[in-house]
């Protein structure tokens, strides 16, 4: 695979020579130059509509937001007299694909090229010296860059959302570094591996980070002509109505649709699908499902949205909810209990948040890189009481520096990550008021050797307190949940009952094995072994599928999959009914799959990598056409792809899934 991405950037940078070294006609450059609005030698703006832009030799500045938004952009090609490319210079020119950089470039700046996300391929010229701030922030589709050693200076944010990029770079050069470094970040930040490739297509980009939306002068934030919102009836699947900047939520649950995890496109919409090879095969996935959850990444990347007003009765926000969406504020609603990893992450303009008195778990990176609570940290505090950003009785930062903490009466819920890597910290001190110890809320604080729990705390997450320098805990007899590696090596001592062991969602991530304890070396036979089918097709048939069959794309270790009857059916017949308005259909059996290594924790979402399940089709289903369902991980339908296989002449099913849960295999409908 490196080989061939290899190959297709030689001939990329061979293509875009080419192009340079072609003549531009007289006519054609004529043309082309009444679309350049120059100021001295900088281009200030490109008024034109070609897909193939060459940039005139004149221009030494390429200024900023010269080509910003522009959606026929193609090919750019940039003339060695360009020394820089200034702030948001080519931000969200979402078709612009091919960009050739001249030799005499030496500065990328702050969102240059955000949210290009036709952008696969870039290799910068030798004399670039420093790339900005979000230079190429969230071009989801970048998946090579070439980086040479003159770069010594590149930002932290640079290639941050780049979720599928590999670096090429000298080893021990600046660059080189910044990549091990962006690949841990990643690994830390898993579930970014697993939102949609691509805003949808008919979103414009999200507000530049730089741009709040601006209220009326009235300061209620409220247009001089609100939109005045219509009703939601018949056939209409939902509406987020824009009302005076405020974006309200208006789901019919049995009709709403939202994008889903695979490229980013609209699923299906018709009313009354049914599965069969002969049908529809769009399903479609509702923003909140059963009026309890917001589904995962729901609302992703939404540029239209202001001030975020869910109904009542939500109990959950889904991982990604409204991540990098335009949100300038969420007022979530009495009854949340669960904020799902990263549910707000990166919402460049939410500006102020305010959760109930429901809410009892934030899991990590849910508000982080959001105004929010950028605006907290980098205010300097006038008292250490104004460390600690409050609401609801929910922690959610801190920008303290003191040896000893104290975290105020009234905070009910430690967030995921608050504390994490403040080395500083020698001694905490939990109020009473304390029930949730957030998720790796203090990892990593390397110097924390005293812990005082207050009288109430009940659940203490995983990694809690991972890499302090306790040899022993005295764990309190309120605490009746403790989470994975919660102390890291420290001994615990119990006060009351032994607390029950518990992991949190990060814990079933494939990438996540340190999380379950795992070392990071890699067996000498990897592959997976399956489990189950003896049971369910006799020992001669499961000796067949054991190994071999099924496999784990990437695997570095041993695994096991065990593959049972499914008893329980309520949550199939639930998605079906929520899609199709009707039971499971008669000829569908499920099965429910559990994918586990050697911490026996079910991994239950698999990134980029594949799980290629192979099984034998039952006696109940041969010689039919089958159709392939799962849930995801809000229980909603999918459609798994699945073909008919022969196995040493066993007829058999082969289907790829990343994220083992139950499925059910349909035979014809209806059956023949």
């Amino acid at each position: 695979m490196r080989r061939k991405k290899r190959i297709l950037s030689v001939l990329t940078i061979v293509v875009t020579l080419i192009i340079m070294l072609l003549p531009v006609s007289e006519a054609d450059a004529q043309s082309s130059a009444s679309d350049f609005r120059m100021e001295g030698s900088t281009l200030v703006k490109y008024r034109g509509s070609e897909k193939n832009v060459t940039i005139p030799d004149t221009v030494e500045v390429i200024g900023k937001s010269a080509f910003e938004d522009n959606k026929s952009v193609e090919l750019v090609v940039l003339p060695n007299s360009v020394k820089r490319v200034e702030a948001y210079a080519f931000w969200g020119c979402d078709n612009l694909d091919t960009v050739v950089l001249g030799r005499g470039l030496s500065e990328v700046g702050d969102y240059a090229f955000a949210k290009c996300t036709g952008l696969e391929q870039m290799t910068l010229p030798a004399n670039v010296t420093s790339v900005g701030v979000q230079a190429f922030g969230d071009c989801v589709n970048l998946r090579d860059i070439s980086i040479p050693k003159e770069t010594t200076s590149i930002h932290e944010t640079a290639f941050d959302g780049c979720i599928q990029l590999t670096f090429h770079c000298e080893e021990g050069t600046v660059a080189d570094d910044y990549a091990q470094a962006f690949y841990e970040r990643q690994k830390r930040m898993p579930g970014y591996g697993e939102v949609p490739d691509e805003v949808p297509s008919d979103t414009s980009p999200s507000p530049s980070p730089s741009a709040a939306p601006e209220p009326a002068p009235g300061g209620d934030g409220t247009t001089s002509e609100p939109s005045v919102p219509s009703e939601v009836t018949g056939d209409l699947l939902g509406s987020t109505q824009i009302v005076g900047n405020r974006a309200v939520v208006m789901a019919n649950n049995t009709r709403l649709h939202v994008y889903g995890s695979e490229g980013g496109q609209e699923t299906g919409t018709s009313e009354g699908i049914i599965p069969g090879s002969n049908r529809e095969e769009g399903i479609p996935k509702y923003a909140i499902v059963d009026g309890k959850i917001v589904a995962d990444q729901a609302y992703y990347g939404d540029s239209g949205l202001g001030d975020v007003v869910l109904p009542e009765g939500i109990l959950e926000i889904g991982e990604f909810a409204f991540a990098r969406s335009s949100a300038v504020s969420a007022v979530l609603p009495e009854g949340v209990e669960h904020i799902g990893y990263g549910a707000f992450y990166h919402c460049d303009v939410l500006q102020n948040v305010v959760l109930p008195n429901t809410v009892m778990c934030v899991e990590p990176k849910a508000f982080a890189q959001t105004m929010w609570v950028r605006n907290f940290l980098e205010t300097d505090s006038t008292s250490t009481e104004s460390d600690f950003l409050i609401t609801g009785g929910v922690l959610a930062a801190y920008r303290g520096n003191t040896a000893e903490v104290t975290v105020p009466e009234g905070v009910r819920v430690i967030a995921g990550e608050v504390f994490q890597d403040h080395t500083e910290i020698e001694k905490v001190s939990l109020p009473d008021s304390l029930t949730v110890v957030g998720e790796g809320a203090f990892e990593g604080c390397s110097s924390l050797s005293q812990v005082v729990f207050g009288k109430n705390v009940e659940e203490i997450k995983d990694r809690a307190f991972l890499g302090n320098v306790m040899s022993k805990v005295s764990v309190p007899p309120s605490v009746s949940k403790i989470g994975l590696q919660a102390f890291g090596n420290a001994l615990i001592a119990y006060e009351g009952g032994e607390a029950e062991y518990t992991y949190e969602p990060s814990a079933t991530r494939l990438s996540n094995g340190a999380f379950r304890g795992l070392s990071n070396a890699e067996e000498q036979n990897p592959g997976v072994t399956v489990t189950g089918l003896e049971t369910l097709f006799g020992d001669s048939v499961a000796d067949v599928f054991r190994t071999g069959q099924t496999v784990l794309s990437g695997a570095d270790r041993s695994y096991t999959l065990k593959v049972s009857q499914a008893t329980d059916a309520g949550s199939m017949e639930a998605a079906f009914r929520r899609i199709f308005q009707d039971a499971i259909p008669d000829n569908i059996l499920l099965y429910e799959l559990e994918l586990t290594d050697d911490s026996g924790i079910p991994l239950k979402k698999l990134g980029k990598q594949a799980l290629c399940v192979v099984l034998p089709v039952p006696d109940a289903l041969k010689g039919q056409s089958l159709t392939v369902f799962t849930l995801d991980g809000n229980g909603q339908l999918e459609k798994l792809e699945a073909e008919s296989v022969d196995v040493n002449g066993v007829e058999a099913l082969r289907f790829e899934t990343k994220h083992p849960a139950v499925v059910g295999v349909c035979g014809s409908f209806p059956a023949e």
